[in-house]
Formats: C-alpha cells, sequence, structure tokens
C-alpha cells in the first residue's frame, strides 16, 4: 500500500536506532510528528530550536550515536544553526532534519522559501535539500553514516513538505548498512613517525575532541600506558590556557615533540608557536581529512588516516621504546592534578558573595559519587571547569559559545536516566534557555542547575577591564535576578544561596527533591582561573 514521504523517514529512523527526536513543531514537520504516532520514536519537544539540536548534541557525544534534532523550516531552521557550530567544533554527532517550503513551489516565493541547506554549509560536514520522496530513506540513511564516520559532526537535510506529504506506491527497497572502514596508516608514515618519536626527549600527545571521548580515547590511553607519552585533551576554547589543565599548561613548552591526534594546528594550541610552544618544538599531525592538515609548513609530518587506528598502531609498534617516557608522563599527569595552594583556602573561603571554587567544593562530592557535570562557557564556567574532577562532564567546547548547559543537561539525563545531571552555568547564559526547565518537568528529566550569579556578563567585563580599563566598562551589568523563583514557578524546585555553609543543605534539597531544580548562588564576580607563566611547583 501507499506510503508517505513522512512515513519512509520515520521508518528509516527506526531501522537506525533512533529512539527520539529533539524537536519543536511547526507547519512544514506535522507529517513526520504524526507518521511517529505508533512507531516506538518519542518527540522531545523544547521551547526554542537551538535547545533541540543542543540535546541532541549532547546525545551525540555520550552515546556516539548521532543525536536527530526535527525543526521546521525558515525561522525555525535559523533558530537551530547556532547551536550547529557548537556541534561542529566539538566533533559530535548530530542530524538536523528540517521540514522545507514545498520543492513544487520553487523560486516561486513559497512561504518561508530559502536555502536552508547554503545557510547550514558553514556549520556541518554535510548539508542537502531531499529532492525525491523514493529517496527519502536514503537521505537519511547517508546523514546518520555521515554524522559519526571519520571526525563526528552534524549533518543536515531538508525535508520539502511536498515530498513528505507525496504518496509512494509499493514497498520501498531499504538500504543496506553503511560500512566505511577506516583509513590505513600507510607504513613509510608509520616509520617516520617512530623515527621522530626515537628522537624526542619530551614527547607529548594532544587530542581533539572526538579523540579525547571514550569511544575513540582508548587507544590514546593504550598508547600512553605503553610508551609513558603523556595525553592532554584540548577540548577547551581557551585552549592551551584551559583551566582544567591546571599545572600542565606551564610545561608545554618543554614538549620538543607534539603528535596531535585528530586535532588541528589551531588558535587553541597557539599555531604551535610560541610562547605555548619553542619554535624547536616539531609537529606531527593525523587526521581523517586531508583538508585539516596544517599547511603553514609547521608539521613536519601530516598523515591522512584514522587518529584512533595510529594510536593502536604505535602501541604495537613501540618496542624498545615501551615506557621509556614514563617519568616525563608522570610530571605531566601530576601537574595536571596541580592547583596552586591558595585553592585549598578559596574551597573553604566564608563570607558573602561566594567563591566560585566554594561552589566548586560543594558540588565534588556529588560529582565523585557518579554525577555528571555539564559545564557552560563563561567565567563562572571556567572557574567550575577548573575546580570540578568529573569522570563524566561536557563543556561548551572549542566554539566558545554560552547558553548550552541546561538542554545539553537534558540531553544527558535521557542518555543516562540513571545518574544525577548536574549543570553549572552563569546568571547571563541562564537567559538563553532558562525555559528547558519547562521541558525538563514535561518529560521528567530531574536536572539541577546551579547558577553562578554575579549580575553581570563576567566574560565581556573581564575582557573590558584588561583591555580598556574599569571606567570603560560597557554593556555588562544584569540585575541580580532570584532565578530559582522562575524555576518554582515553573513547577520545579529553587533554592536560593548567599552563604557559603548553606551551599551543601541547598544542592542536597534540590537533587533530592526529584525535581527540575536551579539552585540560585550569589557569587563574587572573579575573571577564571589562568596558569601560563605561572611555576610549576610540588
Amino acid at each position: 500500500m501507499p506510503e508517505r514521504g513522512a512515513d519512509l523517514v520515520v521508518e528509516a529512523l527506526v531501522a537506525a536506532g533512533v529512539r527520539q527526536l529533539f524537536s519543536l513543531s511547526g507547519n512544514q514537520i506535522l507529517s513526520l510528528y504524526d507518521a511517529t504516532i505508533g512507531s516506538g520514536i518519542r518527540i522531545i519537544h523544547t521551547r526554542h530550536e537551538a535547545a533541540a539540536v543542543h540535546m541532541a548534541d549532547a546525545w551525540g557525544r555520550l552515546t556516539e550515536e548521532p543525536g536527530v534534532a526535527l525543526v521546521t523550516a525558515g525561522p525555525g531552521h535559523l533558530n537551530a544553526l547556532s547551536a550547529l557550530y557548537g556541534a561542529l567544533m566539538s566533533e559530535s554527532p548530530v542530524v538536523l532534519l528540517s521540514g522545507a517550503s514545498p520543492l513544487g513551489q520553487a523560486g516561486r516565493g513559497a512561504f518561508q522559501e530559502m536555502d536552508q541547506a547554503a545557510a547550514a554549509a558553514p556549520v556541518t560536514k554535510a548539508a542537502w535539500m531531499a529532492s525525491k520522496a523514493e529517496r527519502l530513506s536514503e537521505d537519511i540513511a547517508i546523514a546518520l553514516d555521515l554524522a559519526k564516520s571519520g571526525r563526528p559532526g552534524p549533518v543536515h537535510v531538508s525535508l520539502p513538505g511536498d515530498l513528505l506529504e507525496h504518496e509512494v506506491e509499493g514497498s520501498q527497497d531499504r538500504l543496506p548498512a553503511i560500512h566505511r572502514p577506516p583509513i590505513p596508516v600507510a607504513n613509510a608514515d608509520l616509520r617516520r613517525l617512530l623515527e621522530l618519536l626515537e628522537a624526542s626527549r619530551h614527547p607529548l600527545i594532544l587530542t581533539g575532541s572526538a579523540m579525547s571521548r571514550p569511544a575513540r580515547g582508548g587507544s590514546v590511553e593504550r598508547l600512553s600506558a605503553a610508551t609513558g607519552i603523556p595525553s592532554l585533551a584540548m577540548e577547551s576554547p581557551r585552549g592551551v590556557n584551559d583551566p582544567w589543565l591546571h599545572m600542565a599548561t606551564t610545561y608545554l613548552e618543554r614538549a620538543d615533540f607534539v603528535l596531535l591526534l585528530g586535532k588541528r594546528l589551531d588558535f587553541a594550541v597557539r599555531f604551535g608557536g610560541p610562547p605555548a610552544f619553542t619554535s624547536a618544538c616539531r609537529f606531527v599531525q593525523a587526521d581523517w581529512d586531508a583538508e585539516a592538515l596544517d599547511g603553514s609548513g609547521r608539521v613536519t609530518l601530516g598523515m591522512v588516516t584514522d587518529p584512533a587506528l595510529l594510536a593502536e598502531r604505535l602501541a604495537d609498534s613501540c618496542g624498545a621504546m615501551s615506557g621509556r617516557w614514563r617519568a616525563w608522563g608522570e610530571l605531566i599527569a601530576a601537574a595536571r592534578r596541580l592547583v596552586p595552594d591558595e585553592w585549598h583556602t578559596l574551597r573553604r573561603k566564608p563570607g558573602a558573595p561566594i567563591h566560585p571554587l566554594r561552589v566548586s567544593a560543594a558540588l565534588q562530592p556529588w560529582l565523585d559519587r557518579g554525577a555528571i557535570l555539564v559545564a557552560d562557557g563563561g567565567e563562572f564556567g571556567q572557574w567550575i571547569q577548573a575546580g570540578c574532577e568529573a569522570d563524566t562532564r561536557l563543556i561548551n567546547g572549542p566554539a566558545g559559545s554560552i547558553g548550552s548547559a541546561l538542554p545539553m543537561a537534558l540531553g544527558a539525563r535521557l542518555a543516562h536516566p540513571e545518574r544525577t545531571v548536574i549543570a553549572a552555568l552563569g546568571d547571563g547564559t541562564f537567559g538563553f534557555h532558562g525555559f528547558e526547565l519547562d521541558t525538563a518537568l514535561r518529560y521528567d528529566l530531574p536536572v539541577v542547575a546551579i547558577v553562578g550569579n554575579d549580575a553581570r556578563w563576567n566574560a565581556e567585563h573581564q575582557l573590558q577591564r584588561q583591555q580598556y580599563g574599569a571606567d570603560r566598562a560597557v554593556g555588562c551589568e544584569l540585575l541580580p535576578s532570584r532565578y530559582d523563583k522562575l524555576a518554582a514557578a515553573l513547577g520545579g524546585h529553587g533554592e536560593y544561596v548567599e552563604e557559603p555553609d548553606d551551599l551543601e543543605p541547598a544542592l542536597e534539597r534540590a537533587v533530592r527533591s526529584g525535581l527540575p531544580a536551579c539552585v540560585n548562588v550569589m557569587i563574587d564576580g572573579l575573571a577564571a582561573p589562568t596558569y601560563r607563566h605561572a611555576s610549576p611547583s610540588h
């Protein structure tokens, strides 16, 4: 019997194992909503299209399977694009499906007609508009495969409304599973890499976002265990100044050889130049894509291969170099754990306003018991990233954007319903997606949002102070608003904290409430920590 194009899309998603769509409704995708009825796919409908993409992003990072967002055409599609940039820079497998104006009305000024694929192209691995109802299953299968193959990243497909409503006669052939074998390591490249490694005294591995996650990071851990070579994740927009790296950043200039695994020689590593690295340091870059290899001449050897496969081959080939750099690796690991002595005092600092490290100290016991940490950007987010250690954490990533933490926390709770999820974000950041607490309530997703409230856009305030002077800070002031009352008004749990001793009890009540919660903490608006040029000590 005939099937609509919308039915083919949903059937292809089901066949690929997709069980939820992160979505916000609209005219051009109502047929897809209808097609999900009885399919086993649940629609998690949000309060903003960008939030739907952020949730899909969190799902993708935590499961390594594509998170799928579904939005409507025109303005809905455009609302989603900013969140795609975060997913692109964090190398997260995401598929954005957007309804589109009818293909049969193309070029005639159809309602919300625009070139959606062109708009999405700069923030995706691939973007296209479906052109035939009979090939919608293929469009979906290809998009899902592209999102997770090679360097993971977002993929977009625009779905014209008339194709979704079009009836296709007869049973449709379903595509077999797509299998892309990893790009092998060239033997000549491996030999040259081993020669360069053999000549080094202080080698270092730097990994990009995808290679820093468990699915691929296991191969790096094996290489480090076999050789002792230290490995550092480059996930932060602050790059080599990432506060989470602690004192390890002060040792980068001692590295004489750096292996970039799925990591570009970009702004995050200061393009491989001083003062982060000496001019004598040699770089080898391994990447899935030839386009990602550095063309400045700074890289001694560029390799197009699967970085995880290369790490495995190196671990198997290290031979006489086994364990050679153990002492150096232990030094870097110790520096990564080391924090300034005054931090121990600041974690217990009395009085108001509350120091951000005091907030970190209150969160740490929950993280030690397995809570997932989602930390946004901004100064408060950087303090939390620096002051907390979590087995599982999501951060805003190299894009340097803010606003994603709350919807990403919902995606994390869906991926791990058995675990406590804590989102740490600033007060300015809360304004982006605070109403996703409503989404959390509708879908019984009890996440806890810790809002560091300093009544300002503090990251910009600090930059203006540094660059122009304190008397020329403009456009940074906010009100000390009661975000906790907003959470309570929506039906969640709210806590307001002004004194440090009230932090732990407030957090306990928030978690134990079983509701989406906001703990609104009045903090001292301090600049985030930095370690460059600090003197390492033990």
